[in-house]
């Protein structure tokens, strides 16, 4: 008997502290959150039997079903349109109110996030030319989410969209280095945003001495942070 109340008790106690680690764990969070990417499971390839049958293809959205063209010779189905008269466009999608009102919370996110900005790890490599890149991350939250780049000869900061083209490089990364701590937390939130569709985020500019030099990625409910993986991953491989 009194070893099961022993039990009892330490199971009692580890319950506890699960709870209190769980509770400090979520008051020790700080700054926006970050999206977190969701991988499906891939589905099995079969090794053996007849091959799976095609799927059925998708209706049209929204019900509408393609046209068929009619045999030769058979009569239009329809009144074909008059010359010279303009038809009727496709009807004009209306604004999605609630998207476009995110656009002030996401400039608000990155301004929070902007606190913890760090840099990490900056490395040199080729273009497609052969010139040279000298590039930097830009972390938040442990994960890269945007880069900078560096001009291989002087080491300033070079604005987006600029790629001087230098066959060699006349500074060492260490001088790149020292500097890029000042540059980080020197970076400006701008006030605007722009909108991908195909990304379905917002793109806050970063502003460094009077240019773009950077952006950061919020999701377009204007709430979470979009991590840059293939530049984290880039970062990991070539960065020292």
């Amino acid at each position: 008997m009194k070893k099961f109340l022993n039990i009892r008790i330490i199971v009692i106690f580890a319950c506890m502290a699960l709870v209190l680690g769980g509770t400090k764990m979520v008051k020790a969070q700080e700054g926006p959150p970050v999206l977190k990417s969701q991988i499906g499971k891939m589905e099995e390839l079969p090794t053996s039997g007849t091959p799976p049958a095609p799927e059925k293809p998708l209706p049209p959205p929204g019900g509408v079903r393609p046209e068929v063209p009619p045999p030769l010779g058979a009569e239009p189905a329809g009144p074909l349109p008059l010359p010279g008269v303009e038809q009727p466009g496709p009807v004009r999608q209306e604004l999605d109110i609630g998207l476009l009102s995110n656009a002030p919370a996401a400039i608000k996110t990155a301004r929070e996030a902007k606190k913890y900005f760090s840099s990490w790890k900056l490395w040199r490599h080729k273009g497609l030319a052969g010139e040279v890149i000298i590039k930097a991350a830009v972390i938040y939250s442990g994960v890269a989410i945007s880069s900078l780049e560096f001009d291989p000869l002087t080491g300033r900061v070079l604005p987006k969209g600029y790629h001087p083209m230098c066959f060699e490089s006349k500074i060492r990364l260490e001088e790149v280095r020292r500097e890029l701590p000042k540059v980080v937390s020197e970076l400006k939130v701008l006030g605007g945003a722009e909108f991908r569709d195909k990304e379905r985020c917002w793109i806050v500019p970063l502003g460094y001495r009077g240019m773009i030099v950077a952006h950061v990625k919020v999701y377009q409910d204007g709430v979470h942070i979009v991590p840059d993986y293939p530049l984290d991953q880039e970062m990991r491989v070539y960065g020292r």
